[in-house]
């Protein structure tokens, strides 16, 4: 059975965008993804500062908690990362109470664009076409 998004808003948002990643960005890019996961295990136990984004995507995740809506809006988290490397996001997404359960790892391919998409499709009989049962958006 496919996952109803009917009436609902789906948003994909960057972990960087969500979440302050810049020192584990400079060394990713400085230093390589070797580095990169690394450090992003050494400091598994570590919470992430708010990104740019935070407010935003907890304003709208908000709108659940009014009643009447709740389930209206969806935040799927999107990253280059492994499940591994993530381990700090989600455990950031835990601590600061955001209802977020769903996620695009892309382990380092370039786009998780085409991933969300398939998350959020349904497909019609008799055809590869598929409608869009709701609104999405990539921040």
């Amino acid at each position: 059975m496919a996952y109803d998004l009917e009436n609902r808003l789906v948003i994909g948002v960057s972990s960087r965008a969500l979440f302050d990643l810049s020192v584990e960005n400079s060394i990713f890019e400085k230093e390589g993804v070797e580095a990169y996961c690394r450090y992003q295990l050494e400091h598994e136990k570590d919470f992430l500062e708010p990104g740019n984004g935070f407010q935003l995507i907890k304003a709208l995740l908000n709108i659940n908690k009014i009643p009447g809506h709740e389930g209206r809006v969806e935040v799927i988290i999107m990253s280059h990362n492994s499940p591994d490397t993530s381990l700090r996001v989600f455990r950031s997404i835990e601590h600061y109470g955001l209802q977020i359960s769903r996620a695009v790892l892309a382990s380092g391919t370039r786009s998780c664009a085409g991933a969300l998409l398939a998350v959020t499709r349904e497909g019609r009989s008799g055809g590869n076409r598929f409608r869009y049962r709701s609104r999405h958006y990539l921040l």
